[in-house]
């Protein structure tokens, strides 16, 4: 779909057309036009400043973030060391998981009772185990927290198994 513009230059050269072949152009006409259109495109192209202006607010913004991270959000422990803070999480998800599959396996109210009062043991271990960490991050304290945390989910996994055959067995 042609413009207006674009038909009115179509007529212009058809009507001017023999005045087109009778004249030549200017010798530096090549040149004279082609610095117009490098200067043309210098000025609508030339985004460079904007890039490095968004690339420096990027770079601002991941540093700050990191830092807002681990000042305020970061686990306390990951100070302790990284390696501990990993491990951690996974024992944290396989007790969850046994927990959850434990309820899943209980049938009475006398095992949740059971299960439930074995939980807020661990619970109150918990407590006192982090606190010692907390406050004296040693070797000593780390092993004993990862201890809990082994003992914990190996006592969970027999409770989960042991809920599951006594399921099985009364069906």
């Amino acid at each position: 779909m042609e413009t207006r513009e674009e038909q009115e230059l179509e007529k212009f050269i058809r009507d001017n057309k023999d005045k087109f072949d009778i004249y030549q152009p200017e010798p530096n006409h090549n040149q004279h036009f082609l610095n117009k259109l490098i200067n043309k495109f210098k000025e609508v192209i030339n985004i460079v400043p904007y890039l490095v202006k968004v690339g420096i607010a990027i770079i601002l913004i991941f540093i700050l973030s990191f830092l807002v991270w681990r000042t305020y959000i970061c686990p306390p422990l990951t100070r302790i060391s990284f390696k501990y803070w990993k491990v951690e999480h996974d024992y944290k998800h396989q007790i969850n998981r046994n927990i959850r599959l434990a309820y899943t396996y209980i049938t009475n109210l006398e095992e949740k009772a059971k299960f439930e009062s074995e939980l807020q043991k661990f619970d109150e271990t918990y407590k006192i185990l982090k606190r010692q960490l907390i406050e004296n991050p040693s070797v000593d304290n780390i092993a004993n927290m990862l201890r809990f945390y082994n003992e914990k989910t190996l006592t969970l996994e027999e409770n989960t198994q042991n809920y599951r055959n006594r399921n099985t067995l009364n069906k």
